[in-house]
């Protein structure tokens, strides 16, 4: 029942929302994480969503993601920390998603690239874009270091969720 529930609450938020992925885990740059730092360890959750932080896993919606160095499978996450911020980059098909997440006064704020038309006309100034489904609002990216330094720079990581820890 729960893996149902997971299922209909995912497919309601990507259909409702467009995506920009990355043909690779992003950043280029950053330290690769084999665990998280104990201090960013422990349940975050709203009225919506419910992240767990372990050493070694994100949970979100009860679905556990190990910790990998490597490109992230299924079931796995790629964790990097780069200017501060952690990003989380999850295999989806073909391509990946990345996340980033910021911890402050025991919150974790948690962002993403908005693939409206405003923002992708604005991330277009900084990185080639290609349309993967139009109707959908799925595009797809491949920053160099450069371009994704712009990316962050320019602030275009849109915050989708500030979740308390417990």
């Amino acid at each position: 029942m729960k893996n149902l529930t997971y299922l209909i609450i995912v497919l309601i938020l990507s259909s409702a929302c467009g995506q920009v992925y990355f043909t690779e885990p992003s950043p280029q740059r950053g330290v690769k994480l084999k665990t998280f730092p104990e201090s960013i360890q422990g349940t975050y959750t709203d009225s919506t969503l419910q992240i767990v932080i372990t050493s070694d896993s994100i949970s979100v919606f009860d679905e556990n993601y190990k910790l990998t160095k490597n490109d992230a499978g299924t079931g796995e996450v790629n964790v990097r920390f780069y200017q501060n911020m952690y990003f989380a980059s999850f295999k989806d098909s073909l391509y990946y998603s990345v996340y980033m997440g910021g911890f402050y006064d025991n919150k974790l704020a948690v962002y993403m690239l908005n693939a409206d038309e405003r923002s992708i006309n604005i991330l277009s100034r900084f990185v080639e874009i290609d349309t993967l489904d139009v109707e959908k609002e799925h595009y797809l990216i491949n920053p160099s270091k450069t371009e994704f330094d712009a990316i962050i720079n320019n602030e275009l990581f849109d915050v989708v969720e500030v979740l308390e820890k417990e």
